[in-house]
């Protein structure tokens, strides 16, 4: 295949789901759950911005994903090759960035929510849809150096292996400290009243979907009322979504793609075709 083929087919699956906009509801809880591995937080407390610009992580990871996603096998590859050597220098007494056990659990972070968000958002996924989702996920995390072997084989696998660690993590009080940065941003003072509002919309989305047992380890406050807060923000957001036509809602995040694609293509080094449309 030539240097500018697509790296995933523009009718697959994982480009059907990933340019839904819904998807940036689950961005919160992807972090939060991230951070609940204490050897993830600890990387990202020694070696990133996070306290100051607690989304400069997601940014990063949400450009690479979406330059595998939607870009062509070159340049997939050379963010893939970008991506792992950055992962080379995140290492402490602790962790490894590149440790397998590691890259798994950040994977599942984006994968769980993805396949979560889109269902109980966008439409609700055939298994076999949703268990090629998975498939091409894996994909993914195979560029971002997570071999295909150190992977749940099956869907079926994966949320096995999800549920486990929701069930055995424990959050570390660098996790906490982090966490309450993803819901508390410190931001300059003429940022902060406009954007009140989506910040009040990001704690409740983000800490009412991270699972409970996770949620009571971090401390956050929970309780009937924002719960049915919750549930009247994701009912409203499925009708809006839902009644939009699919072209209405996915042309802004197509038009932003491309500037992704971009970006990507410039830190890579020139030459490498950004390819495939993001339609």
């Amino acid at each position: 295949m030539g240097a500018m083929s697509d790296f995933f087919p523009r009718d697959s699956v994982i480009r059907r789901v990933n340019a839904e906009p819904a998807l940036f509801l689950a961005a919160g809880r992807a972090l939060l759950l991230q951070l609940a591995h204490p050897a993830v937080a600890q990387g990202v407390a020694d070696h990133s911005d996070f306290q100051s610009n607690p989304f400069r992580r997601l940014q990063g990871t949400l450009e690479a994903t979406y330059a595998v996603v939607f870009g062509s096998e070159a340049l997939a590859d050379a963010v893939g090759r970008r991506i792992q050597r950055i992962h080379d220098f995140v290492t402490g007494t602790s962790y490894r960035a590149n440790d397998p056990a590691n890259l798994l659990w950040v994977h599942a972070t984006l994968a769980d929510s993805a396949l979560r968000v889109y269902t109980e958002m966008v439409e609700e996924l055939s298994p076999a849809d949703a268990a090629t989702y998975y498939r091409e996920m894996m994909l993914v995390a195979e560029v971002f150096g997570l071999p295909v072997s150190d992977q749940p084989a099956s869907l079926a696998g994966f949320r096995a292996y999800f549920d486990e660690m929701v069930a055995t993590l424990r959050v570390s009080d660098e996790g906490r400290r982090l966490g309450n940065d993803v819901l508390y941003p410190s931001l300059p003072a003429g940022l902060r009243i406009p954007l009140a509002p989506a910040l009040a919309l990001n704690r409740l989305v983000a800490v009412g979907t991270t699972p409970e047992p996770l949620r009571e380890q971090f401390g956050f406050a929970w309780d009937q009322r924002r719960e049915q807060q919750l549930a009247r923000v994701q009912s409203t957001a499925a009708h809006v979504f839902r009644l939009a036509p699919r072209p209405l809602r996915t042309t802004p995040g197509w038009l932003n793609g491309r500037l992704l694609l971009w970006q990507a293509g410039r830190r890579v080094g020139a030459g490498v075709g950004a390819g495939a449309s993001a339609a």
